[in-house]
């Protein structure tokens, strides 16, 4: 998509709602936008309530999620989508953290497993999942429904797509080992995100060249350095906007040089600006 192409007409909700613990959500109707490739820390679960999504694994792997669908990503799945008209679509997100995720869903035992859910597939086709997400989410902008029933309604949601459409026992790239050098790099940038590191001084820390590291970093983790920086520093962003964080303060902590900077880059990941996003 042209970075040209508006997004005024897009409106983009985020929030969170502390009934629901180790979750964002968000709300959104796209008429224009494309997401730029990235990953999350998190689960991503979206809910397709109106036209279709082209989600985008590889650039020979495009997916079209239509109304009805599920879109499940695991943490650390490289993807990216957007528009297919000018109709856009409607979706929803959960944003589950491994951790909160795995403290919620049972194996096929019945009981919490130590190993994190993996889903093969990024699109679910199947209604009564899809209902069950749709109406949990739709209770977090509920003040009348009580926190028993917002989580019961999650839990069991979140239950029937693990037990229909994901497993515990393949590996999955949230458990994949990298490269230790990449290792260290990755968790350089991780305890750096508020500040500036050079491409020199991760590669240091790696014990590679930096032309290198760009390479093996980009192979191993499916985006550059930079790339990953951006999107970890985004991700902060939401977490404290979510929580109530002063705008003004937000773009700092989230270590970007300045509002004008945050803005641009919030914008090309959500298609709007931080402040139209808050509820």
């Amino acid at each position: 998509m042209s970075s040209k192409q508006p997004t005024s007409k897009n409106i983009v909700k985020i929030w969170r709602d502390t009934s629901f613990k180790g979750v964002e959500l968000l709300s959104a109707r796209y008429h224009f936008h494309h997401f730029p490739v990235h990953e999350h820390s998190s689960f991503a679960i979206g809910l397709i309530e109106l036209g279709a999504m082209d989600h985008i694994e590889s650039k020979t792997k495009r997916i079209l999620m239509p109304a009805g669908s599920v879109c499940v990503v695991n943490p650390g799945d490289i993807h990216g989508g957007g528009h297919t008209t000018e109709a856009g679509w409607q979706y929803r997100m959960m944003y589950i953290q491994p951790a909160d995720m795995s403290a919620i869903v049972t194996n096929e035992h019945g009981v919490i497993s130590e190993k994190l859910p993996n889903f093969d597939s990024p699109i679910i086709i199947d209604n009564e999942t899809y209902q069950a997400l749709r109406s949990a989410h739709l209770t977090s902008e509920s003040p009348d429904t009580s926190r028993l029933e917002k989580t019961s309604r999650l839990t069991h949601a979140l239950n029937l797509m693990t037990s229909r459409h994901g497993n515990f026992g393949r590996n999955t790239k949230h458990s994949v080992i990298l490269p230790k050098a990449i290792k260290r790099s990755r968790e350089f940038i991780d305890a750096h995100i508020t500040l500036n590191p050079s491409l020199q001084e991760i590669a240091e820390v790696a014990g590679l060249s930096p032309s290198h590291l760009l390479r093996t970093f980009r192979d191993a983790v499916g985006l550059t350095p930079h790339a990953y920086l951006m999107q970890r520093r985004i991700e902060m962003a939401r977490h404290l906007l979510v929580k109530g964080e002063a705008m003004r303060s937000v773009a700092i902590l989230a270590g970007f040089c300045d509002q004008a900077h945050f803005t641009r880059e919030f914008r090309r990941f959500y298609g709007t600006t931080p402040r139209n996003s808050l509820r």
